[in-house]
């Protein structure tokens, strides 16, 4: 009999209940910041809410990896429901200490039946990558043949977001009191993206939202993807005006492929602030 494997992810790979409970995936929580008072992401607090505090600090929240003592807990709880196995995918280890923290956690309670394995990226890709170990590992696959796969699709992920507010940049020391002043007055919108190292990395800038929206359709028109394999995401942080604008216009060019529509992580929205619109894709295993 094969050992029934259990899958965890991050909270930033932004799967909603319904997807964590349509594939049986374990969410271990990142932590958001205000001051003194400390919320577990999405389960704690909402996108709204979040928006909500941000806007009445001067300084942006911070973020942490979740206490190593929940992980410890979580693992244990799903050892106490019969699995044999868990494999962790957890956000990039190059903007979060969630891998070592996991991976320390692991050491604590068994690191030979416990894996965690770096995603590389965040939101739908991580998610993505979730999604198909849980399929895998139902389908019977065993842990090596399940991180395999997970190697081979973590270089068929992508990930593409347009900066709407500036002020999150400026408050978080990437953007100058005058440069904000100055990218708000020529409606400057930066373009980031993740790199296939896991860190964010700027890509481009335009000018107004308008032609960053068009930006994100033009990278996924360049990225020519096979509509067969591919599941594709359009993401934003409460602004689903120009979110819906972007996904009819992705629908026009892969008028087949799947397209989900997800909030952005709190965590990474804690960077690039509100009204963030954002591109994504993944290669289902084969």
């Amino acid at each position: 009999m094969s050992n029934k494997i259990a899958i965890v992810t991050d909270s930033t790979a932004s799967l909603t209940e319904e997807l964590l409970k349509e594939h049986n995936i374990f969410s271990s929580y990142l932590m958001i910041i205000f001051g003194q008072d400390s919320y577990q992401e999405f389960k704690e607090i909402s996108p709204a809410k979040f928006l909500e505090l941000c806007a009445t600090q001067d300084e942006l929240p911070s973020t942490s990896q979740p206490a190593i003592g929940l992980t410890v807990d979580l693992y244990e709880r799903i050892f106490a429901e019969g699995y044999d196995e868990i494999i962790h995918v957890t956000i990039s280890g190059e903007v979060s200490g969630s891998f070592a923290s996991a991976t320390s956690a692991a050491e604590m309670v068994g690191a030979e039946k416990i894996h965690i394995f770096d995603s590389k990226t965040m939101v739908f890709g991580q998610g993505g990558l979730a999604i198909e170990a849980s399929k895998l590992a139902k389908s019977g696959k065993s842990v090596p043949e399940i991180l395999t796969a997970l190697e081979k699709m973590r270089q068929d992920t992508a990930l593409i977001a347009a900066v709407k507010n500036l002020e999150n940049l400026r408050k978080g020391g990437r953007l100058s009191n005058a440069g904000a002043v100055i990218g708000g007055v020529l409606q400057i919108k930066p373009i980031v993206h993740l790199t296939q190292t896991g860190t964010i990395e700027a890509l481009g800038k335009v000018r107004t939202f308008k032609k960053a929206i068009q930006f994100l359709v033009d990278q996924a028109r360049e990225a020519n993807l096979d509509e067969s394999q591919y599941e594709f995401c359009v993401l934003h942080m409460e602004n689903p005006e120009e979110c819906a604008i972007l996904k009819s216009m992705i629908r026009e060019i892969y008028p087949n492929i799947n397209i989900h529509e997800t909030p952005l992580s709190l965590v990474v929205s804690a960077h690039i602030g509100p009204g963030a619109v954002a591109v994504s894709w993944y290669k289902r295993a084969e």
